[in-house]
């Protein structure tokens, strides 16, 4: 595979979050100078690395005119920024602010992005808005799923829907990326891997449901990100492998020095989520895990899914899990989370 061009200048929203600060970051390595869109920039320079390529500007993906300015000349726009951590909370997600975040703001980055003659955007949607195939793996082609169980996959799938729009008439290339579950450095949400890293890591979370899901590296899903922008066209899952939660708990325990949590059954698990939400909501925190997480886990035990497209077209390469949990470790201690 001849080696990809990267963007000489390029904006990133989201730049905070896990796959966000990924792409910040092997950005800013790569040479590209990076605009960083973030709603908080005293947070965003403890966050990200400190460069004379980074530019933070403080803005929201909902308001245009706050990243108006940064698109003129931009060779690319990698769009992460999306509303998704309180899906899985008690009560239920804001839904004008999810629809608002993942689905307008969506359209309403592209159409600027036109007016600027940018040349691409890449899209984050996610694996979980396939549906399974039994006894086969999902691809691209296969269908999506028609009655989604939380509001993010179902904002996620309209987006999807508004991109293929776009692409009839627009100018701008817009790849999407499905990325599976995320791990690794720089979750400092932290999104829900990261609650159930520290979670064990701390020695609050005593058991696990049965069951699995394709974990990625947020760092290879940014590697694949970069690729799209310079050769990707239409759209590729990186899902990694698909691996058992009580597995991928116990290798967190391993490399934490804690102790791992027990399997038990879904229908159990379900019944210990609820008894954390009514404690979180007593104590006025967001839970180590939910009863909506829990379903989202299961439904991840029964969809596997290729990522052959994105190996073969973009080059993406998997690193071991373990790998991407001694590194998050590491993170969270330099980060004083640990």
């Amino acid at each position: 595979m001849e080696p990809i061009t990267t963007p000489r200048r390029a904006l990133v929203t989201g730049a905070t979050g896990l796959l966000g600060s990924s792409i910040t970051r092997a950005l800013a390595g790569l040479g590209t100078e990076v605009t960083a869109l973030v709603r908080d920039e005293r947070r965003a320079r403890r966050l990200l690395p400190s460069s004379g390529r980074l530019r933070l500007l403080e803005g929201d993906v909902t308001r245009p005119e706050s990243y108006a300015s940064a698109l003129p000349g931009c060779d690319a726009v990698f769009h992460t920024a999306a509303y998704f951590r309180e899906y899985d909370q008690p009560g239920g997600p804001d839904l004008a602010l999810l629809e608002r975040t993942n689905v307008w703001a969506v359209t309403a980055l592209l159409e600027a992005a036109a007016r600027e003659s940018v040349p691409v955007v890449v899209h984050t949607s996610s694996h979980g808005i396939l549906a399974p195939v039994p006894g086969a793996l999902a691809d691209e082609s296969s269908p999506v799923t028609t009655v989604p169980r939380n509001g993010y996959i179902a904002s996620k799938i309209r987006a999807e829907e508004r991109i293929r729009e776009f692409r009839r008439h627009g100018a701008v290339r817009v790849p999407v990326i499905r990325p599976a579950w995320m791990w690794g450095p720089g979750d400092a949400g932290p999104t829900s891997s990261g609650r159930l890293f520290l979670a064990i890591a701390r020695g609050a979370l005593r058991v696990v449901p049965r069951g699995g899901n394709h974990t990625v590296d947020a760092r290879d899903v940014a590697r694949a990100c970069i690729a799209a922008a310079a050769v990707g066209k239409g759209t590729y899952n990186v899902a990694g492998a698909w691996l058992p939660l009580p597995g991928v708990c116990a290798d967190i325990a391993g490399v934490t020095g804690t102790t791992a949590p027990r399997a038990i059954s879904p229908r159990v698990a379900l019944a210990a989520a609820g008894a954390l939400e009514f404690g979180a909501r007593l104590r006025r925190r967001p839970p180590v895990a939910s009863r909506d997480g829990v379903r989202a886990m299961l439904e991840g035990s029964h969809r596997r899914v290729s990522s052959a497209r994105a190996e073969q077209e973009l080059g993406v390469v998997f690193r071991p899990i373990r790998q991407t949990l001694e590194d998050e470790a590491a993170w969270y201690h330099e980060q004083e989370m640990l």
